[in-house]
């Protein structure tokens, strides 16, 4: 059974626990995509009852317009379930694809043959395949390999002419139309922004969404020149960078650094490194996300099987568990609620997964602030943890966020206790729907610390979250119209303020 946990108010629904116990809210997110399956209004409605945290329009699919369309129902089903609900505009990026067949039936490629991998826009057969990179006899070198149909398939690179490549088939398989091409070992001259991307920027600022997801990131000039061209078009929405290249693994630190979250992009990640490397790099990214404090989403075939059966695997059970066991912030939901036949029954599975090994987490401390920093806000957020754990009459940390940083900051330190985020901005309303264990709510504006105090009293007992009399821990900066700073705690009594 899905717990319920929200209730109506303000005339826009505020998110807030029905039990005061921590373990009656979920922490871990869950990122839908939606698609053909799922982008009706009904179906959203009900996918957001079942537990849908944020929802992913994927513009490597579809049109930008049907994009800003779903964005638009998404809104009125938010409204209409009470709940807010993040939107990730995900851009498809400079994806590699092979072109269309020549005929009408996929094309066998058997070990050993050659054929030739050209720009040139011709039909795919057993002689010739076509690639969408003008550049690539220039990127290329003998030896590199190239995978098509997403590593199903595997070419060598035998020699250069002109603009085209000789390849040889080391794997072969059937090859269909417009099939993914990677070039692992290939550092290709590709910009991080197509001209479709651009577009879908301009779309998304002007529609609102919460998040830009940011493919095929090899360095954090790919961020930079996506910030800016968000800002250029009279933005400031957060960034999520897709690990999904090698190169990107390598800039691991850095490209954190510069990002506002990540993604493990499982995907195309096991493209590009062999399949046992995939873990231990997932584990590492939840690690970098962590010690920049900034959210990461697990991505990639989690309940896969799901497409077409009403109940995952136990292996994909298992995934999802140690995925949440790892610290994820979210989960992610790609194929199953896009084109899946269950995309309601599955968000409701992930949520019931997601429950079960949450009731057997044990959180270790998290990291010490990095040597040589000046790191203040970490510092109050260890402490309030801290503080939260070591008494046992406390119900709850209650942020009070003009940018959602503090909570955001609060949620990288995992504490058990819920976390309830009081925020004037229904933009960092909805964005919080990706932070870990973070209970957002919509409050209206205040300008001093007596004030927060009062409508922290007003907000948790209408709500139901916390009763008068018990105590929470109360987190914000000061002063109060101040963004990016948490340099405050108090121990309060709810209720004493009114």
């Amino acid at each position: 059974m899905v717990i319920p946990n929200i209730i109506r108010l303000q005339g826009f629904a505020t998110l807030a626990a029905m039990n005061h116990e921590p373990r009656a809210t979920r922490k871990a997110r869950i990122v839908c995509t939606l698609g053909p399956a799922s982008a009706d209004p009904a179906t959203i409605q009900a996918m957001i009852g079942a537990g849908m945290d944020v929802a992913r329009l994927n513009t490597s699919h579809g049109d930008i317009a049907g994009h800003v369309a779903t964005a638009e129902r998404l809104r009125a089903a938010s409204r209409a379930e009470g709940r807010p609900i993040g939107i990730l505009l995900d851009l498809g990026g400079p994806k590699l694809r092979t072109g269309p067949l020549a005929g009408a039936e996929p094309v066998p490629l058997k070990r050993g043959q050659r054929l030739r991998v050209t720009p040139e826009l011709v039909g795919s057969d057993a002689r010739q395949v076509h690639v969408n990179f003008a550049r690539l006899a220039e990127d290329v070198q003998a030896g590199d390999p190239i995978l098509l149909d997403d590593g199903n398939i595997e070419l060598t690179v035998v020699e250069i002419k002109g603009q085209d490549v000789v390849a040889e088939v080391v794997f072969g398989g059937s090859l269909g139309a417009n099939r993914g091409v990677s070039l692992p070992h290939t550092r290709l001259q590709l910009p991080s922004l197509t001209d479709r991307d651009r577009e879908a920027i301009a779309a998304g600022v002007r529609a609102g969404v919460d998040y830009f997801a940011l493919s095929f990131v090899r360095e954090v000039s790919d961020v930079a020149a996506a910030r800016a061209t968000i800002n250029a078009c009279g933005g400031d929405i957060p960034i999520i960078a897709k690990i999904e290249r090698r190169k990107a693994i390598e800039n691991l630190d850095a490209i954190m650094a510069e990002t506002d979250g990540a993604m493990v992009a499982r995907g195309d990640l096991g493209v590009e490194l062999p399949p046992e490397d995939v873990p231990v790099q997932q584990r590492r990214i939840i690690a970098s996300a962590a010690l920049h404090k900034v959210p990461v989403i697990t991505a990639t075939q989690m309940l896969e099987s799901m497409i077409n059966s009403p109940r995952p695997t136990r292996a994909e059970a298992s995934d999802v568990a140690n995925a949440v066991w790892d610290l994820s912030d979210a989960l992610m939901l790609s194929g199953e609620t896009a084109v899946g036949r269950y995309p309601v029954e599955t968000v409701a599975m992930m949520d019931r997964i997601i429950r079960r090994a949450e009731s057997e987490l044990q959180v270790s401390t998290p990291p010490a602030p990095r040597a040589n920093t000046d790191d203040h806000s970490y510092v109050l957020a260890l402490a309030a943890r801290r503080i939260v754990e070591s008494d046992a009459n406390m119900r709850a940390i209650v942020c009070y966020t003009s940018s959602g940083y503090t909570a955001v900051l609060m949620s990288k330190v995992h504490p058990q206790a819920p976390i309830y985020a009081l925020s004037q901005s229904q933009a960092v309303v909805n964005r919080l729907s990706l932070a870990r264990g973070v209970i957002p709510m919509l409050c209206r504006p205040v300008n001093t610390a007596d004030e927060v105090f009062r409508l922290v009293d007003e907000h948790l007992v209408e709500s139901g979250a916390v009763a008068e009399g018990e105590e929470v821990l109360i987190v914000a900066g000061l002063p109060v119209a101040t963004a990016g700073t948490t340099n405050f705690i108090k121990l309060h009594q709810v209720g004493e303020s009114r």
